[in-house]
């Protein structure tokens, strides 16, 4: 961490004024509406007694630039090529995940990564559905990161980019997290450490993938949501919070109800009660936000729930939605332990 001395204060003073200077100017920062996500199975990535706060290429090589560009859609960002101190909006997943520890982490409202909490710690919040531009700015980033646009629209991004370098991910980067973690080695200088975290991964699904096939041939598995708000989601395919786990990583198959509702560009449908008969699953992953619960325990005491067939199989497994409903290798890799620990222990 850097030290600030008095007589160095000055320019994070002018900053502050600028950004506040920014934010009277620009319109208000609107809220984000992008939906959101532990098991006592540990992921099989990172390590925490080697993660150092937002360490970049400790090779030493001076032959390295001083910076480099990056093109996104609201511009060009050019990132420092080692950063320091990174800010990381919905994504400090992704850089745990190589090794780095951001500055802040992301919460909205009441909800937090906190599966994430072993590796970081009780790091200063930012929550992205008001964002504090004085706090980012107190954090003394070199390069912030953007999960998504919506962090970045109405002025957003050119506060923080008063701020630091700044690089916007595309709308679709969550389910393409892949590639995402590329262009997170690439800004960080930990390029030969994603396609480490993609390789191990990948041995690991196509092994899971096999195991799963073996232990339930064609049975079918879906996952359902419970929300605060009384709200019923039913998660599909193949891409998704869910779907990028259980049907394209692992291969599992989906009943018809999932096929009909949630699949294909919408990979989430919202459901009535009503349709709960129709949910005919083998197996059912079920997961609720934290005031979800009273909804959860009205649903599970009731007749229509105990008559689904993965109800009388005893074939029900409850999951933790924080890692669940996101993305990021560390989550990925949670979530396919959990599906092995319920279906092919």
């Amino acid at each position: 961490m850097k030290i600030v001395h008095p007589g160095k204060s000055f320019k994070p003073l002018l900053k502050l004024v600028v950004v506040i200077t920014l934010i009277a100017l620009l319109t208000a920062c609107g809220s984000s509406q992008n939906e959101n996500s532990s098991t006592a199975v540990e992921p099989s990535i990172g390590n925490e007694e080697t993660m150092q706060a937002g360490e970049g290429d400790a090779s030493g090589d001076s032959s390295q630039p001083a910076s480099r560009l990056f093109e996104h859609e609201y511009g060009t960002t050019e990132a420092p090529a080692n950063p320091e101190r990174i800010i990381a909006l919905y994504m400090e997943d992704y850089l745990v995940a190589l090794g780095l520890k951001p500055i802040t982490q992301t919460v909205i409202g009441n909800f937090s990564l906190k599966y994430l909490q072993p590796y970081i710690g009780d790091l200063p919040k930012i929550d992205t559905s008001a964002i504090d531009f004085e706090a980012v700015l107190s954090a003394q980033p070199d390069l912030v990161m953007l999960a998504f646009p919506t962090y970045a629209n109405e002025g957003k991004y050119e506060l923080f980019d008063k701020i630091a370098p700044t690089y916007v991910f595309a709308a679709d980067a969550p389910d393409n997290w892949r590639d995402a973690l590329k262009t997170v080695g690439q800004l960080t200088g930990k390029t030969a450490e994603a396609e480490k975290v993609l390789s191990d991964y990948t041995a690991k699904t196509e092994a899971a993938k096999a195991r799963l096939k073996e232990k339930l041939g064609d049975e079918t598995v879906a996952m359902i949501r419970m929300r605060s708000n009384k709200e019923l989601r039913l998660y599909g395919g193949p891409g998704g919070y869910a779907g990028n786990a259980l049907y394209t990583d692992l291969g599992l198959n989906p009943p018809q109800i999932v096929k009909d509702l949630a699949w294909g560009e919408q990979s989430m449908a919202v459901i009535s009660q009503e349709i709960i008969p129709q949910i005919d699953a083998d197996h059912l992953f079920l997961t609720y936000d934290e005031g979800g619960k009273e909804l959860a325990q009205e649903i599970l005491d009731s007749e229509i729930w105990k008559s689904l067939p993965a109800v009388q199989k005893g074939q029900v497994y409850e999951v933790s939605l924080d890692h669940w409903m996101t993305y990021g290798p560390i989550a990925y890799n949670m979530k396919v332990d959990d599906v092995l620990q319920a279906l092919a222990p």
